[in-house]
């Protein structure tokens, strides 16, 4: 059973062949063993990225793929990156991307293809400033 309605499928479609300009990728982690959510991710996951030929969703095992693992520090799952065709942009996402937090997966979506944050230029001045690598966390509870 899809989880995205015919609805909502057909608006991110239309929406990812305006917007998408640069293939990306949508790498998961799952675990078989105790992972709340990991095959509903997976699921929600598929859904998306059969909607663009520009979208390749890359699957691992949290628990057999240690390489991978280590490569893109991946501390949890299900765990979600939006990476570019080229580059690791650091964007990660643990957890179902339910709600709100599925809204902001569909933008890192397509600011990684666009290769662009919609940032300010005040905001895009002070970033220049930041000397030191820094970890950004954002934790939300489901409502």
């Amino acid at each position: 059973m899809a989880l995205l309605s015919k609805e909502d499928a057909a608006y991110l479609k239309k929406d990812f062949s305006e917007k998408l300009k640069e293939n990306i990728k949508i790498i998961f982690f799952k675990s078989e063993d105790a992972c709340l959510y990991c095959n509903e991710t997976r699921e929600i996951l598929t859904e998306l990225s059969s909607l663009s030929d520009k979208i390749s969703l890359i699957e691992y095992d949290f628990d057999k793929d240690k390489d991978a693992v280590k490569t893109y520090a991946v501390k949890r799952t299900p765990a979600i990156i939006i990476a570019g065709d080229d580059k690791d942009y650091g964007i990660r996402f643990y957890g179902m991307p339910a709600g709100h937090e599925f809204t902001t997966i569909i933008t890192a979506i397509k600011n990684v293809s666009n290769k662009t944050a919609n940032l300010s230029e005040n905001t895009l001045t002070k970033l220049k400033e930041i000397i030191k690598p820094f970890n950004i966390q954002v934790f939300i509870t489901p409502t």
